[in-house]
């Protein structure tokens, strides 16, 4: 799947790594879709919180929700709910399992 890729890190600097998932207790389901093939799994934590969320991006959250494009991405979110699309159309959702 192309958005599935070894790092560059020559193409990345000064990059702060931060995850949309916080380590914990509940379940999430992340589904990627890539030319028309789609993989789903389910893994322990549960998602940051709109507003931390909106944070890490540099975008403000209006009424509970981000609708926002942040370096090309396209990115939705509700509370329990992300949802990203990138600009080769690759898709990649993350919510409450």
């Amino acid at each position: 799947m192309p958005c599935i890729q070894p790092p560059q890190p020559e193409r990345v600097k000064e990059l702060k790594e931060e995850s949309f998932i916080r380590e914990g207790k509940g379940k999430i389901k992340v589904v990627i879709e890539s030319e028309g093939e789609t993989l789903e799994t389910t893994m322990s934590g549960s998602l940051k919180s709109v507003n931390e969320i909106a944070e890490m991006l540099g975008v403000e959250a209006e009424a509970g929700r981000i609708e926002a494009v942040v370096d090309g991405v396209k990115i939705r979110m509700e509370n329990g709910k992300l949802e990203m699309e990138f600009e080769n159309g690759d898709k990649m959702r993350i919510e409450k399992a």
